[in-house]
């Protein structure tokens, strides 16, 4: 009876251990499409659709990928739970592509995430897998506490135009409420009718608002502007 009291526990113990060191497997079974981070306090958002950032794991490797100029680069890694290490005793390796600007500085940005350097690599790193509605959404973050937020589908980066944007009320009297719907930085300009730049601000959040109180009644225009050079106008009239 003792004997088999022992076993017993020793299984649930056994168990026990095992469920916490246990890796999510969805990690391994997706390719994971970068969607936005933050580096050094400050957020940088999913390229343009010809510019996409893909990360995969493949047993006790990583790779972060950029196919617009076929680049890769990749580490060892130990994962132990939610947790994971990049070899401290690897450098990581350049499979060298045809990349140049834009593609370089997206690539610098989000490389940062995970290394210094090619020989040191900011670890501790976690990661967390959450359902969003019909796919899952995967949280990497590292040892100083930047991070990358990736989706095991890709989205479609939104068209630029005037149906992305909504801006209201319109008439406004104080306030003027912008809404938006880019994984992007989008910077905004109002001028006057005589052309003058009256404000200018970036939009962090696909939710913003902007004082526009002191502003003279009359027309005015809103200028956005994306990190491709794009633009569009607007109009509201202050009442």
């Amino acid at each position: 009876m003792l004997i088999f009291l022992f076993n017993l526990q020793y299984i649930i113990l056994n168990q026990q251990q095992n469920n916490l060191y246990a890796q999510d497997p969805n990690l391994f079974d997706n390719t994971w499409y970068f969607v936005s981070g933050e580096l050094d306090g400050e957020i940088f958002f999913q390229p343009p659709e010809e510019h996409n950032i893909e990360v995969n794991f493949n047993n006790n490797e990583i790779y972060l990928c950029y196919p617009s100029c076929d680049e890769c680069y990749n580490n060892e890694v130990d994962i132990t739970g939610d947790t994971f290490i990049v070899s401290e005793n690897e450098p990581w390796i350049v499979l060298i592509g045809n990349c140049n600007p834009p593609q370089n500085d997206y690539i610098g940005v989000h490389n940062s995430v995970y290394f210094y350097n090619h020989q040191t690599s900011k670890n501790p790193f976690n990661y967390s897998i959450e359902t969003v509605e019909d796919y899952l959404q995967l949280t990497i973050t590292n040892g100083v506490g930047d991070f990358a937020i990736y989706n095991s589908v890709f989205l479609d980066t939104p068209k630029f135009d005037n149906s992305s944007f909504n801006i209201y009320p319109n008439p406004v009297q104080e306030t003027l409420h912008i809404n938006h719907n880019f994984n992007q930085s989008v910077t905004v300009s109002i001028y006057d009718i005589g052309g003058k730049k009256l404000v200018s601000d970036t939009l962090e959040s696909k939710v913003s608002t902007i004082n526009v109180k002191d502003l003279n009644s009359g027309l005015y225009f809103v200028i956005f502007n994306n990190e491709a050079g794009e633009s569009l106008l607007k109009r509201f009239i202050k009442k």
